[in-house]
């Protein structure tokens, strides 16, 4: 083949190329054209955390123990139906939308997105609504307005995969908050091998990602075509789990319902700079710092999980002398939604 013949080759994909991330730029405009307030549903509400809006979802008793639920990546607090529908009974349950998924605010600069930041939106969610404080205007349903509701002094928290890493910075900024930390299949950027000694190994980006995850035009395309595209929603998530059948079309529609909010694909691709490509000198990057964790801690892990290896679990207990860890049988990454009533189960023994 002549040179002129491979450049016209090469102009010829590039050109292709474009005109794909077009099309699916053009289809992200066209989808993100509601606004957060419009479209939340109505049983949750909006929280000041400060520098943004929380969207959360509550329900059980307001007095009985409260127990704070954080999802993973690409989803959003409706992603634990099942768990807040089982645990509501006797628990105050409280789901966030982590930013910038769900229905929370979604900036899109990367500084909006260190665990640093998402651990104090989520203390100020927490002291927002009165978790180990008596509420004397927010009475229990069968009690007199202004007589205060009894609590139980402090939250347990319950962190999945990604969302555990603010879940853990929230652990050891304001520990006199937490009854228990419950971590699922935490994400928390362990290295790659096994036989290492454990640590942090996101610091270091490949040039590839540094290029990609840091120029907003480029990230946005990619995850226009990927990422938020409804066309590859449920291959995304089925990477994500072992036990394939939990990715039905009513779990698809929820976590798409909140991708149709203005700016959240710009808002993902500031995430992901965030999560690939900053240098992350948070308190839980440092592996160190988890023997300083004062609470009980436990630890649930998918014993076929193949996003965070069940050998990340069992070094992550290692390293939190006075964990407790429990392995589910026959699910992945998301145990939650690959076996709700197993999980519950296994949940509930270990909540106050």
């Amino acid at each position: 083949m002549t040179l002129r013949r491979i450049a016209i080759a090469i102009l010829i994909a590039i050109a292709a190329i474009a005109g794909v991330v077009l099309v699916f730029n053009q289809q992200r405009r066209a989808r993100e054209t509601q606004t957060a307030a419009a479209a939340a549903p109505r049983n949750g509400r909006f929280i000041d955390a400060g520098d943004l809006r929380i969207f959360v979802q509550e329900s059980g008793p307001p007095d009985a123990p409260a127990v704070l639920l954080v999802h993973g990546t690409g989803t959003w607090s409706e992603i634990w139906r099942e768990t807040i529908d089982a645990l509501s009974a006797d628990h105050r349950v409280i789901a966030v939308d982590l930013p910038p998924f769900g229905y929370s605010d979604k900036p899109a600069v990367a500084s909006a997105y260190t665990r640093e930041a998402q651990a104090r939106r989520l203390i100020r969610v927490i002291e927002s609504l009165q978790v180990g404080v008596e509420q004397a205007f927010q009475p229990a349903p069968g009690r007199q307005v202004g007589k205060p509701v009894p609590h139980h002094g402090k939250v347990t928290i319950v962190g999945h995969s990604v969302g555990a890493r603010p879940v853990v910075e929230v652990a050891l900024l304001a520990p006199q908050l937490l009854s228990k930390l419950i971590l699922v299949d935490p994400a928390l950027g362990f290295q790659s091998k096994r036989d290492d000694a454990p640590h942090f190994a996101q610091n270091r980006p490949s040039w590839i990602q540094q290029s990609l995850f840091s120029t907003p035009s480029l990230r946005t395309a990619v995850i226009s075509a990927y990422g938020t595209n409804p066309m590859f929603l449920r291959q995304v998530f089925r990477s994500f789990v072992s036990n394939k059948s939990a990715v039905t079309q009513g779990r698809l529609d929820v976590i798409e319902r909140p991708m149709h909010v203005r700016g959240t694909t710009a808002a993902y691709g500031a995430w992901l700079n965030v999560l690939t490509t900053s240098e992350d000198r948070s308190l839980s990057s440092d592996f160190t710092n988890f023997r300083r964790l004062s609470m009980p801690v436990a630890i649930l892990w998918g014993r076929t999980d193949s996003v965070t290896p069940l050998w990340q679990g069992e070094r992550l207990q290692q390293l939190i002398p006075h964990s407790q860890l429990v392995i589910l049988d026959g699910v992945g990454h998301i145990p939650y939604i690959e076996d709700p009533p197993r999980f519950t189960a296994a949940l509930r023994k270990l909540l106050p």
